[in-house]
């Protein structure tokens, strides 16, 4: 029997609660000790998910647990300090989204990870749902993918009235959390070609209406379209040969065959019972930890570095 990976965990958020109650459900896995700029919140989850260390900086955890990877759980403009200062411990990375405010600091870590030979993992969870990976095999099995559209309104007024984000955050929300659905584009259709973008100010300092095309190599086109100031929600169509499948909200999926007739896409037991696609993202975590090999749709820092920069391009500045 293979002994079971130790995990060292830097937050104490909401988040990290998600996954720690995957975590305890992995075998193989052992969530052990966790660090937080907020003790008492990372006193809290020590608690109630038993891990054996807490500790009050990330040195001490390392020396302490001699993890074999490190999960980084922390806020948006928080993430390239925090991963910055972990990567000379030479532990495999997990990091939650975004992985830098602006491409430049996700590059920044890029480059770390290269330098100190690390794998890493940057949480992208819906490239992990059941119900993606049912619905792009109901259109392979009756041809090719012909289109994609993705609306990713962001509902703005909601977020600047919950005064929950810094001003910085404010400013990068394409890359801090529009990267969600944008990275989708790239999930469902590989890497995007010649994209159009017209990208407009309403009431952002920056961009907050888009309207953008693209193809694929397979030759698919890709449409995006965001208006974060008008309701709407989250929504991606896949187009194929006499059959559609569309996701909206993006947890629920029905696909529509060319006599008009619809079917529901039901999700797996394991995205009913946990957050949805954060099961099968430990797991792609753990074979990376104790394996070394990338598989499916993980995405290393490479891979969200190249979604920040379709971001870029999207928004236009």
């Amino acid at each position: 029997m293979q002994n079971k990976i130790r995990l060292g965990i830097i937050g104490a958020g909401t988040i990290a609660q998600e996954h720690l109650k995957v975590m305890k459900a992995i075998e193989g896995i052992d969530a052990m000790g966790i660090t937080s700029r907020t003790k008492i919140k990372a006193q809290q989850l020590a608690q109630i998910y038993q891990l054996e260390v807490c500790t009050d900086d990330v040195k001490s955890l390392v020396k302490e647990l001699q993890p074999d990877a490190l999960l980084l759980f922390v806020s948006g403009n928080q993430m390239h300090q925090v991963a910055s200062s972990v990567m000379p411990f030479r532990l495999p990375l997990f990091l939650e989204k975004p992985s830098g405010m602006i491409p430049e600091e996700n590059l920044q870590l890029v480059n770390l990870a290269k330098k100190y030979a690390i794998n890493t993992m940057v949480g992208y969870n819906r490239r992990y749902y059941s119900i993606f990976h049912k619905g792009i095999k109901i259109i392979k099995d009756h041809g090719p993918l012909l289109g994609i559209m993705v609306e990713g309104h962001e509902r703005m007024w909601r977020i600047r009235e919950s005064n929950n984000f810094s001003q910085q955050v404010m400013e990068n929300w394409i890359f801090c959390n529009a990267t969600h659905t944008i990275d989708l584009l790239r999930f469902f259709g590989g890497e995007p070609q010649n994209v159009k973008s017209i990208a407009h100010r309403f009431k952002e300092t920056k961009a907050d209406q888009f309207a953008v095309i693209m193809e694929f190599e397979n030759g698919a086109i890709g449409h995006y379209q965001a208006h974060w100031y008008s309701p709407g929600g989250w929504r991606v169509v896949l187009y194929g040969d006499g059959v559609s499948v569309e996701f909206k909200p993006l947890e629920t999926g029905r696909w529509t065959d060319k006599e008009l007739n619809s079917f529901e896409i039901s999700p797996d037991d394991i995205d009913l019972q946990y957050k949805p696609g954060f099961y099968k993202q430990m797991e792609a975590f753990v074979q990376l930890v104790r394996e070394g090999t990338k598989q499916g749709p993980m995405l290393d820092l490479e891979g969200a570095y190249k979604t920040m920069l379709l971001a870029q391009q999207i928004s236009s500045y």
